[in-house]
């Protein structure tokens, strides 16, 4: 006759199987089960255990928090040690999934201060970078994390190619207002890492932004000199071809694109342009509501004739 009550281990192998099938919700409800049977039992290895599989199966929900994932690397520093942990098909030493945790906590901050765009740039990209060497030094080992909950064989080294990328495009973001060339400079360096990371799509992104940095040229109308396409100079449409016409001889730079329907200005002489654009579309809306008013006055003055003469009749 089975027994009406299962053991504090029984139950650990009752939550263990659940793990390895994904499961997770129920996994952490028997891991907690069992961590009250093992304590009563006197298990005080086998407590903390259970205790932090259950706080790592709440991961799939709380895995983008840098806060939780320290909080685990601690207590499995601090409670575990090198024991064992088996909660899928590889095992793995508390405290070397505490390393892992850590990395991936940094990464997750620094990555949404990054995305974020406000704070320290430089300081954010230094983070990057700390991060990415920090997978390095794991070489091929493969992260605990990615294969328990999305059956992803990862190597820790191949976090290290797209963490330097995005470390050097953030570099690059903050300087191509200030200095185009020094930006341009950090996103051919992104550009370099994409490629090692295998990323084309994105090696190609930060190839158009370095031609777009890099490029030189000349204002069609004042001949002052610029570098950085929509930085200190942007293209505006014209509807003739420019291409044979001559504009100031001492400049090399070109002050039109290939196309010949595209002339260049620079930000001083393209904001006077927008705001002449801007009080031309003022005054001719001024002008257009003036006849529009002036025609429904008409027009009412027509209907209040009207309606005069049925009155009258």
């Amino acid at each position: 006759m089975a027994r009406l009550f299962k053991s504090g281990s029984e139950v650990m192998e009752q939550a263990l199987d659940l793990s390895r099938r994904r499961d997770y919700a129920r996994a952490r409800e028997k891991f907690i089960d069992a961590a009250d049977k093992l304590s009563k039992e006197g298990s005080v290895l086998y407590v903390d255990l259970a205790r932090a599989y259950a706080e790592l199966m709440l991961y799939p929900n709380r895995g983008g928090d840098p806060g939780y994932l320290t909080g685990l690397a601690n207590y499995l520093r601090a409670s575990l040690g090198t024991t064992e942990l088996r909660p899928g098909p590889r095992s793995i030493s508390a405290s070397d999934l505490a390393v892992q945790l850590d990395l991936a906590a940094s990464e997750s901050q620094a990555l949404a201060q990054a995305q974020g765009g406000a704070g320290d740039r430089t300081a954010i990209a230094q983070s990057l970078q700390a991060v990415a060497n920090g997978y390095r030094q794991l070489g091929s080992q493969v992260l605990f994390i990615p294969e328990l909950f999305g059956q992803q064989a990862v190597p820790a080294e191949s976090k290290f190619p797209v963490l330097m990328a995005v470390s050097f495009e953030t570099l690059g973001a903050a300087l191509q207002a200030t200095d185009p060339l020094a930006a341009a400079e950090h996103f051919q360096t992104a550009q370099q890492y994409w490629t090692q990371a295998g990323n084309e799509a994105r090696s190609e992104a930060s190839a158009r932004q370095v031609e777009s940095l890099a490029f030189r040229a000349r204002c069609w109308f004042c001949g002052r000199e610029g570098v950085g396409h929509g930085v200190q100079f942007v293209s505006l449409p014209i509807d003739q071809d420019v291409t044979g016409l001559k504009g100031i001889e001492s400049s090399p730079l070109p002050a039109f694109d290939g196309s010949g329907r595209r002339v260049f200005a620079c930000k001083g002489c393209s904001s006077a342009l927008r705001l002449l654009a801007d009080s031309i579309a003022v005054q001719r809306a001024y002008e257009v509501e003036l006849r529009l008013n002036a025609r429904i006055l008409a027009l009412e003055q027509q209907l209040q004739t009207v309606w005069s003469s049925v009155q009258r009749r």
